[in-house]
């Protein structure tokens, strides 16, 4: 099974696509990843985000999904409206399962989502 976690990137894999690549393994999945924003983070403190720009989002996105037969999505951290316009626009069509988890905060305390997208 092939699952696809679109989300941030978290380097102390407490979280993030990396949180989501250890339980699709788990799963006895293989795991995909698209990466919508690159946080500098540990287990005590927030530091950054940078979101990742519409091409890079959009082809990442396009890319996996003419090579992989994906059977489920899973869209975690979306930071920005362009990040989830982008998103929306590429997944419109898709048939596949899609769990939408949304993150608001990190667990320190960092806002990972901005005002004006909610």
């Amino acid at each position: 099974m092939n699952l696809l976690s679109i989300g941030g990137s978290d380097p102390s894999s407490g979280a993030g696509i990396q949180s989501d690549i250890k339980t699709f393994d788990m799963l006895n999945s293989y795991g995909l990843t698209v990466i919508t924003a690159i946080t500098g983070q540990n287990t005590s403190n927030f530091g950054i985000i940078q979101p990742v720009s519409k091409k890079i989002l959009k082809n990442q996105l396009e890319l996996l999904i003419s090579d992989f037969n994906i059977d489920g999505i899973k869209i975690g951290m979306v930071y920005n409206s362009e990040i989830i316009k982008t998103i929306h626009n590429e997944l419109r069509n898709t048939k596949v399962p899609i769990v939408l988890d949304p993150i608001i905060k990190s667990t320190t305390g960092g806002l990972l989502i901005k005002k004006t997208a909610i």
